[in-house]
């Protein structure tokens, strides 16, 4: 896939709607409604900022952090009695969510997989209604995997992007920050389809 958009970028007149067209399958947004809980599927440029801003607009009362298991270097540096702040959680709480309100998940090494499979296992055991922030460049590829374990019983879960990223569907291939990001994005999309076509 990634090659066929490198070619197509070669022709200039074709160049602005393939790398668009690109773009656009790889971000994807649900339309927002109230919901139980807002979540945190990984840290990402700009999630915290719109977890914050739809908390205050009331769309849900509670928070989930998606988080990753402790690496080896994580614990060497608790054996050295060194505390580090957790940044996401200093970042939402400036930006108005109070402890109370922010619920910590599990999500083994937070990859795409165990995220997914770690927010609809909590959804089982707790059936809400959530909205699912992800990074612009992730959200169609996340979303395929939430939707495959996602609890036949529950509310379809709402997927959606931060506003305020460097990623964006018409100009990502601009800049080499989000080129590189798009075309790895691109590749895991276009594999993700080849496994499950569904």
């Amino acid at each position: 896939m990634s090659i066929a958009l490198l070619a197509a970028a070669l022709v200039p007149s074709t160049r602005r709607a393939v790398l668009r067209g690109a773009g656009t399958m790889l971000v994807a947004a649900d339309p927002l409604q109230p919901a139980d809980v807002g979540v945190i599927p990984e840290f990402g440029e700009g999630n915290e900022l719109e977890i914050a801003d739809l908390y205050r607009q009331r769309l849900f009362p509670r928070v989930l952090l998606l988080e990753r298991a402790q690496t080896p270097v994580d614990r060497e540096y608790i054996r050295r009695g060194v505390y580090r702040d957790d940044l996401v959680v200093t970042t939402l709480r400036q930006l108005g969510i109070p402890e109370t309100a922010i619920e910590h998940v599990d999500a083994g090494e937070g990859g795409t997989t165990e995220s997914t499979q770690a927010l609809a296992g909590w959804i089982r055991t707790h059936p809400a209604r959530a909205i699912v922030v992800v990074i612009p460049s992730h959200t169609r590829r996340f979303r395929r995997a939430l939707r495959r374990v996602w609890p036949a019983n529950a509310p379809a879960p709402i997927v959606t992007p931060p506003r305020y990223n460097a990623f964006h569907a018409d100009d990502w291939w601009t800049s080499r920050r989000t080129v590189r990001e798009g075309l790895v994005e691109l590749e895991k999309l276009a594999l993700d389809y080849l496994q499950h076509p569904w």
